[in-house]
């Protein structure tokens, strides 16, 4: 999350002609330790050195006003970043992205609904410890995983009942919280909206739990796999269209488990982009490390009824409870990303009628690879597949796609030059 801090005096100020910001931000490594450079052959928006990092212009969204309860007397806005230019919105701003996406989905006659179920761990580290210690040495909030555990979700309500309470004064309705298959790691879930809500809901519990848990001493994190011996950290999104009518467009009684042919045609497109967008649903090097069997993580371009071994789980449960669960994202992804990314794949299938693969009730992980479309298994992969996915620039804009290729080629890049500590702990006596 980037912004600034001002006095409440600015607000009308910065109602009316936005907040500068130096466009630097859009380039910078995830830990800030250098600046990507555009890549040769891009024309479009991309900040640069040569045209000396001018400043964006942030429009407030009066709807996202909310008073943050664990400051005093602060209340925080979200906004849309703008060009100086011609006021034209940012075209590689996630939430502008999203925005695109689904206007264009409400051209098409629908409403887009989702939700978004984030897992995270609470390690008994501060910020100014973690770099002190390898990945094995973290220490997690508890010693032993006990999934949907009442006991031990217990014994963590000390700070558990805390992240609720602030989420719900911060105005994040959650649907459910439990321990999950990890030390110390939790699972909330957030109210289904529509989705540009949904997504800002889920882009605001992330900074918020990382900031309520520094308070208590504690570090939250969303990385996907912080501990080799560790379950990852998912994001299921699940998604569904309401028609013209308000009615459910996913449900159809009579029908097959009660799929509607939207509903068949959206899976057919998610399933058939799966593949070119998983880098937007695992955006960095470490995500990758989720995809192994048994995992809860989709690993295959596969789908079934209530099958959590499948890429997309088909959930029936009537007008309005029938819907579709995308369990490929971590909790890495960019909730704006990942959402536009589901809703572009789904109603580009959507357009075409695209039919799916026929439903599968088996085991999915004991399936030979052969059998069954396998998803990429390293970032390098999977930016080559979006790179090459016409999907992915239609619906989501060429420049932002150019854009992400080049931030995330330059993390691959930091990351063949680094010494892990595998590798010295494998080789320095021993070489």
């Amino acid at each position: 999350m980037r912004g600034k801090r001002m006095p409440t005096g600015q607000l009308s100020r910065m109602l009316e002609h936005g907040m500068p910001l130096c466009d630097v931000f859009w380039v910078m490594h995830v830990d800030e330790s250098g600046l990507v450079a555009k890549p040769e052959g891009i024309n479009g928006y991309f900040p640069t050195e040569r045209l000396g990092y001018p400043d964006i212009f942030a429009k407030i969204d009066p709807a996202t006003l909310r008073l943050v309860p664990w400051h005093e007397d602060t209340a925080l806005l979200l906004a849309d970043w703008h060009l100086p230019h011609d006021g034209g919105h940012v075209p590689i701003s996630p939430r502008s992205v999203l925005q695109r996406v689904v206007e264009r989905t409400r051209s098409m006659g629908f409403e887009p609904m989702s939700a978004l179920e984030l897992e995270f761990y609470l390690l008994k580290e501060k910020v100014g410890t973690k770099h002190l210690k390898r990945a094995d040495e973290l220490v997690p909030l508890q010693e032993a995983p006990s999934t949907y555990g009442v006991v031990l979700g217990s014994h963590q309500e000390t700070i558990g009942a805390i992240i609720r309470d602030r989420m719900l004064e911060y105005g994040l309705p959650i649907e459910a919280c439990n321990p999950e298959t990890g030390p110390g790691q939790f699972e909330i879930t957030l109210q289904y909206d529509k989705s540009l809500k949904s997504a800002d809901d889920a882009f605001l519990f992330k900074s918020a739990v990382k900031e309520v848990a520094a308070r208590h001493e504690l570090l939250a994190t969303f990385m996907a796999k912080p501990n080799g011996a560790w379950a990852g950290n998912s994001c299921h999104i699940h998604v569904s269209l309401r028609d013209k009518e308000d009615a459910g467009a996913f449900f159809a009684p009579g029908q097959t488990h009660q799929i509607s042919e939207t509903m068949r045609h959206f899976a057919g497109g998610v399933l058939s982009t799966m593949a070119e967008f998983t880098a937007l649903m695992a955006p960095t090097p470490n995500s990758y490390r989720r995809y192994v069997p048994y995992s809860w993580a989709g690993t295959t371009a596969t789908w079934g009824i209530d099958n959590r071994s499948a890429g997309l789980r088909a959930i029936c449960e009537g007008e309005n409870g029938t819907r579709l669960e995308h369990r490929q994202p971590g909790a890495d992804a960019n909730p704006y990303i990942a959402t536009a990314a589901l809703l572009a794949g789904g109603l580009h299938g959507v357009h075409n009628k695209l039919e799916p693969p026929g439903l599968t009730s088996m085991d999915i992980y004991a399936l030979p690879a052969e059998q069954v479309p396998l998803l990429p298994t390293s970032l390098a992969e999977a930016l080559d597949l979006l790179e090459a996915s016409a999907v992915a620039r239609e619906w989501l804009g060429e420049e932002f796609v150019d854009h992400f290729l080049a931030m995330k080629r330059a993390e691959l890049k930091a990351q063949s030059i680094a010494v892990t500590d595998w590798e010295v702990a494998r080789y320095l006596e021993a070489l």
